[in-house]
């Protein structure tokens, strides 16, 4: 499913309970913040990244291996796609 189906989806949803049962404000709410978040990670996954050489935490040098923890910082659990501002750089000689 794409950002624009999902947020389709989200925009009948809303609609379709909003007629039936009249969402109070928390649920129109909720659903309009699902879908501005689905709107801009729509945009955001078309533009380059500022910093195409990141390392992601899995790959940093501090990065302890099996118990997947930052030795640096001592963030728990590293996950797939975890990265920080203080992560080791690739470099043109790497």
């Amino acid at each position: 499913m794409t950002n624009i189906q999902a947020i389709k989806l989200l925009k009948g949803l809303e609609q379709g309970l909003d007629d039936y049962c009249e969402l109070n404000d928390e649920g129109k709410t909720a659903f309009r913040m699902a879908i501005t978040a689905l709107e801009v990670f729509d945009i955001s996954e078309q533009l380059p990244s500022a910093q195409p050489d990141i390392i992601r935490c899995l790959e940093c040098k501090f990065a302890s291996g099996d118990s997947r923890i930052c030795m640096k910082f001592g963030h728990s659990p590293i996950g797939e796609l975890d990265f920080c501002a203080w992560a080791e750089r690739r470099t043109d000689e790497e």
